[in-house]
Order: C-alpha cells, then structure tokens, then sequence
C-alpha cells in the first residue's frame, strides 16, 4: 500500500493542470465570498443612503433607516465566522467542479495514456484504484478545506462595515459540525459517480459527457411532475440533486412532505458507495490490454 501511495504522489506532482485547479478552487471560493460580502454592504449603504427627495420629515427618515438597517445587518451573521463555513459548504459549485475534474483526469486519463497498461499489472488492481479513490477525496477535502479556511480568516481578521468588525455579527451554530459533514457527503456522489464512468467508458472526454448527461438527467428525473400521484412519491427525494434540495430545504418543502430526511441521506451514501463498488469489480475484471 506504502509503494502504490509513493506512486500516486509522484505521478500527481507530474500533473500541473491538477496542481493549478487545486490552487485555483480555494482563491475562486473567497473571491466569491468577497463578492457576495460587497455586495450585501452595497445593498445595505445604498438602502441607508436612499435619497427621499423633498423635506420628508426627520424622525421618519431617522425611524425609517433605523428598521431598514437592522433589518439589513440580519444578513452580515451569514458571512461572519463559523456561519462563512456554512455558506460556502452548501452546494460549493467549485469544489464539486473540481471533484468531476480531478476524477475523471485522474481515472480516464489513466487508460487514454496507455499506462493502465503498465502500472496496474504487476499490483492488486482493487487496491490500486482505491489508493487512487482515495487520492481524489483527499485532493477534494484539501481544496474544500483550504477555501473554508479562507473564509476563516477573512471575517476574523479582515472584513468590517462601517468600522465595525465583521465578527461582532457573529452568531453560534449549535450544530456546526454536523451540517458540515451533511455538506461534505453531498460532495461525494460528485467524486463516486465519475470514477465509474471513467472505468467504464476509458476515455476523458467521453467520461465527461457521460457524467453531465447523467446529472442532467438526475435533475430531470427530480423534477418531473409524474411521481407527485404515484405509489412512490419519494423517489425526487432519493436522486442526487433531490436529495441535497430535501436535506438544504426547510421541513415545509415540497419533498419534506413526501419523504423523512434520512431517506435522502441513505441516498447520499448510497450514491456515493455503490459506484466505487461497481467500479472497483469492473476494473478488477477489465481486460488491460485492450
């Protein structure tokens, strides 16, 4: 195991184009974060400064303002430390780019390149793509785990409005490490399910439009009218993209009412087991020389 882990490092230090989406996801997560923090402090000044014309009277205006910019400041716990990690860890459109990305260079490109045929028969072919899942998840987790340590640093140490410290608008979240475990296992499906793909097509382009069709065709399946009066009305609530909307929504949501939220984690995990397992006893009976 020590030897195919010296070979996937040394194989993934050759990888530049892995090298640079690595660095690239966690600065493009705080640049949005950034952005989506000027823009609420935009939208609360040009509230605050609103022009009413005339000579409306004072103490309205100064009510006015006062209600306008509690209301406003409502929205700056979100952005405030440990909220931030909340907010970029739900639906990190980054990280699971970066997760289809890394999976299928590093899986696809393996038969593409034609050294499957050389590294893989003279070892355990199920250990080695399991060192070579594994690979993925860690690169994924070190991205994700970066940007989350971005928005760390940034509310603690560098953001304020108006001279006043982002963090003061800090609130607790009871459950912070729980929803943040819920939030990396939605991740997974997006890591599982190109792997298989990739195995199962041996090539990277084809393993991408494979995988964009598949989840193109998990939103279709979610969002089609026909289950809301048949026997099994909870089956929005089991594919990958209902899944995550059943455990992000509120329990007044449309799949709340159809369907507890552990049906859609047993989904999750299900989605995110199933395909390595496949893929594994695929790759473990796949002619290599083809």
């Amino acid at each position: 195991m020590r030897r195919l882990l010296a070979a996937e490092r040394v194989r993934f230090g050759h990888r530049r184009d892995l090298w640079l989406v690595m660095i690239l996801v966690p600065v493009v997560i705080g640049v949005i974060y950034l952005n989506d923090f000027n823009r609420t402090v935009q939208g609360i000044h040009g509230i605050l400064n609103f022009d009413f014309g005339g000579t409306p009277d004072p103490d309205f205006v100064a009510q006015l303002q006062a209600q306008v910019r509690q209301e406003s400041l409502a929205e700056l716990p979100a952005f405030a430390f440990p909220a931030s990690l909340l907010r970029i860890a739900t639906m990190p459109i980054g990280i699971i780019l970066l997760a289809l990305y890394v999976s299928i260079a590093l899986v696809a490109g393996e038969f593409e390149w034609g050294t499957v045929r050389t590294i893989h028969l003279s070892a355990n072919r199920a250990a080695v793509l399991a060192v070579r899942i594994g690979l993925v998840t860690g690169l994924v987790a070190v991205a994700l785990g970066a940007g989350l340590l971005i928005v760390t640093v940034l509310p603690l140490l560098l953001l304020s409005i108006d001279g006043t410290p982002l963090q003061q608008y800090a609130v607790a979240i009871p459950d912070l490490a729980p929803a943040l475990g819920l939030r990396l296992l939605m991740i997974l499906p997006f890591i599982s399910i190109p792997i298989l793909i990739s195995v199962i097509s041996r090539s990277t382009g084809l393993a991408f439009l494979l995988t964009v069709l598949l989840f193109v065709g998990d939103l279709a399946v979610t969002g089609t009218p026909i289950w809301r009066d048949s026997p099994v009305p909870w089956v929005p609530a089991t594919t990958i993209s209902g899944s995550i909307s059943r455990l992000l929504g509120n329990e007044t949501s449309a799949l709340a009412a159809v369907a507890p939220g552990w049906y859609s984690v047993v989904a999750l995990v299900t989605w995110s087991v199933l395909p390595v397992l496949a893929a594994i006893a695929l790759f473990r009976r796949q002619d290599l020389n083809e």
